[in-house]
C-alpha cells in the first residue's frame, strides 16, 4: 500500500457517496452498499461500521447523526476498505471503538483526507461550471 492511498483511487465524475464507495471497493474487488445501521446492530457508541460478506462491503452509518457527521462516518468506513482492514475471510470480527487503536486512528485520518479531497474536487468542478456559465446555484 502506498503512503498516500488516495492516489490509488480512480476518482469518479461526478463524485457521490455511492460512486466514491464503489471506486474504493473496486480496488479490492468489492461491491459497496451504503445504508443506515440496521436496528439490531445499533449501539450508542457506534456511528458507523463496515461488514464484508463475500464480495459485498456493507457500509453502515447512524442516520440520526447530523449530515456532516454522517458523511464523516461513511468516509471513515471507506478508509477501512481502502486500507484493507476488513475482509470477508477474517477469522473474527474486529470491533474497535477508540482511536487509540492504530487502525482506527489511521482510518480517521484517511477518512478526513477523503472528505477534504472530495470537497476540493467538487469545489473545483463548481468553479469550472461557474466560469463556464453553468452555475447550478443561480
Amino acid at each position: 500500500m502506498t503512503d498516500d492511498p488516495l492516489r490509488l483511487i480512480t476518482w469518479p465524475d461526478p463524485i457521490t457517496i455511492e460512486s466514491l464507495g464503489q471506486a474504493i471497493g473496486d480496488l479490492h474487488g468489492l461491491r459497496v452498499v451504503v445504508e443506515p445501521i440496521p436496528s439490531r446492530l445499533r449501539h450508542a457508541q457506534v456511528t458507523g461500521l463496515v461488514v464484508v460478506v463475500g464480495e459485498v462491503a456493507h457500509v453502515y452509518y447512524d442516520d440520526d447523526l447530523p449530515p456532516l457527521n454522517r458523511l464523516q462516518a461513511v468516509m471513515h468506513e471507506y478508509a477501512h476498505i481502502l486500507h484493507h482492514d476488513v475482509v470477508a475471510r477474517a477469522p473474527a470480527v474486529c470491533a474497535r471503538t477508540t482511536f487509540s487503536d492504530p487502525k482506527e486512528a489511521r482510518a480517521e485520518v484517511t477518512g478526513m483526507e477523503l472528505l477534504a479531497e472530495v470537497r476540493l474536487r467538487r469545489k473545483r468542478f463548481d468553479v469550472l461550471d461557474f466560469l463556464g456559465g453553468a452555475d447550478r446555484r443561480s
